[in-house]
C-alpha cells in the first residue's frame, strides 16, 4: 500500500538530510583558516629565506670583487713600502698592532675606505664605518687622484685593514724579501628599501686573506 506525504514534508525531510549545522560550518572555517595559515607561513619563511640568501650572495660577490682586484695589483704591481716611511717592520708570525687604513701600491694607487660627498669620494674615517647611517665602501685611488668604489653600493663595511709584512729591497729572486700583505674586513648588506632589519642584521662577512707579492720579481 503507498503512502502519501504532504509536499511540504517532504521537502523539509531533504533539506534537513542536505544542509549543513552550524557547528559543522564553524569547525570547516576554523580547519580552513587554519590550513590557510600555515601554507602562508611556509611562503612567507620561504621569501625571508630567500632574501637572505640573496643579501649573502651580494655579500660573498663583493668580498671576491674587493680581494681579486686588490691581490692582482699586490701580486704584479707590489706594495709601496716607502709610502709608509719605515714604519712597517718584519714579523714572523701573525699580525700586530693596528693595521693601516690605506694600502699604497707601486703604480701610485692606493686602496682604503671611502664615503661619497658633494666633492665627490673621500676618506671614510673610523667613526664614519661603525655610523649605519654613513654609506663606506672600499675605494681606489690611482696615481693622478681619480678615486672609484670597488665594492657596490649595495653593501657597506665598518672595518678594513691592511697588515703588512716583509723586508725592504728588491732582488730578481726574493723568496727572503717577500711582501705580503693581509687584509681584513668587515662587510654588512647595506639597509635600504626592501632589505629588512633582520636581513641587514645576518648578511654579514668578516673575512681575513693574506695575499704575497710574486716570488721573482723583476728590477
Amino acid at each position: 500500500m503507498n503512502r502519501s506525504f504532504p509536499l511540504g514534508t517532504r521537502n523539509q525531510k531533504l533539506e534537513d538530510r542536505t544542509a549543513f549545522t552550524l557547528i559543522e560550518l564553524v569547525v570547516s572555517i576554523t580547519i580552513l583558516s587554519v590550513i590557510m595559515l600555515s601554507v602562508f607561513m611556509i611562503y612567507s619563511n620561504l621569501i625571508q629565506i630567500n632574501k637572505r640568501l640573496e643579501a649573502m650572495r651580494i655579500v660573498q660577490e663583493n668580498v671576491r670583487n674587493i680581494t681579486e682586484q686588490i691581490a692582482s695589483d699586490i701580486r704584479e704591481k707590489w706594495i709601496d713600502f716607502s709610502y709608509y716611511d719605515g714604519s712597517v717592520k718584519e714579523r714572523s708570525n701573525g699580525y700586530t698592532g693596528s693595521g693601516n687604513t690605506i694600502l699604497a701600491i707601486r703604480s701610485g694607487d692606493k686602496y682604503y675606505p671611502m664615503k661619497d660627498s658633494l666633492n665627490g669620494p673621500i676618506l671614510c674615517n673610523e667613526e664614519d664605518q661603525k655610523d649605519p647611517k654613513v654609506h663606506c665602501y672600499v675605494g681606489k685611488e690611482d696615481s693622478t687622484g681619480y678615486r672609484k668604489a670597488i665594492s657596490d653600493n649595495r653593501v657597506r663595511i665598518d672595518n678594513i685593514r691592511f697588515f703588512l709584512s716583509g723586508n725592504t729591497g728588491d732582488s730578481i729572486t726574493n723568496l727572503s724579501q717577500e711582501w705580503k700583505a693581509t687584509i681584513v674586513l668587515s662587510l654588512w648588506i647595506e639597509q635600504k628599501t626592501g632589505v629588512s632589519s633582520d636581513v641587514a642584521k645576518n648578511a654579514h662577512a668578516l673575512i681575513e686573506t693574506t695575499i704575497s707579492e710574486k716570488v721573482y720579481k723583476k728590477n
